[in-house]
Formats: C-alpha cells, sequence, structure tokens
C-alpha cells in the first residue's frame, strides 16, 4: 500500500469535515440574511428620522436615536464581515475540493 492510499481516508475525512463547516455556514447565511434586510431598513428609517429638519426632538432624544443608528451601522458591518468570511472560505473549500478531486482522479489513472 502506498502513502498516498493511506492519505485517501485522510482527505476524505477531512473533506466531509469541510463539507459539514460549510453547510453550518449557509444555515448561519439562511439565519442573518432576513436580519440584515431588517438592519438596513431599520437604519434608513433612524437615518430619515434623524436628519429630519421637522424632527421635534430634545438634545437627550437625539442623542440616543444617533447612538441606535451608530450601533445598528455597527452591527450590520459585522454581519457583512461575516459574510465576506463565509464567502470567501466557500471559495478556498471549492479549490481544495478541485484539488482533492483532481488528486483522486490522477491516483485512479495509475
Amino acid at each position: 500500500m502506498s502513502a498516498q492510499d493511506d492519505t485517501k481516508p485522510d482527505v476524505h475525512t477531512r473533506l466531509h469535515r469541510q463539507h459539514q463547516r460549510i453547510a453550518a455556514l449557509e444555515r448561519d447565511l439562511a439565519r442573518i440574511g432576513p436580519q440584515v434586510a431588517a438592519l438596513e431598513v431599520r437604519v434608513e428609517d433612524l437615518r430619515q428620522r434623524v436628519e429630519q429638519p421637522h424632527w421635534a426632538a430634545d438634545d437627550d432624544e437625539q442623542a440616543q436615536a444617533r447612538s441606535l443608528v451608530d450601533e445598528v451601522r455597527r452591527e450590520h458591518d459585522r454581519v457583512r464581515a461575516r459574510i465576506t468570511a463565509a464567502v470567501r472560505y466557500e471559495e478556498r473549500l471549492r479549490q481544495l475540493e478541485e484539488q482533492v478531486a483532481t488528486h483522486l482522479g490522477d491516483s485512479a489513472s495509475r
């Protein structure tokens, strides 16, 4: 048995773990997608209310509204960063899967 044959189960195990991770990321993306959309709507609504000149509020209310808008924007940025990381991770996994398929294909033809 060659060293290549010994690595096949390890590669398959690692590939299976990566598929599980991708499935978990996809579930997370499906879960947070609507949340991101809702946050975008809230940010826009709050932005319009804060920036409208006829908005009657005292300084404390305006500060509180701006603070809330800032908090929502920060959360929105964090969600976008997580989604970007997940997309990059999926792309890397796709590349690794291609390499494994090529490697296994080369091994089978020998």
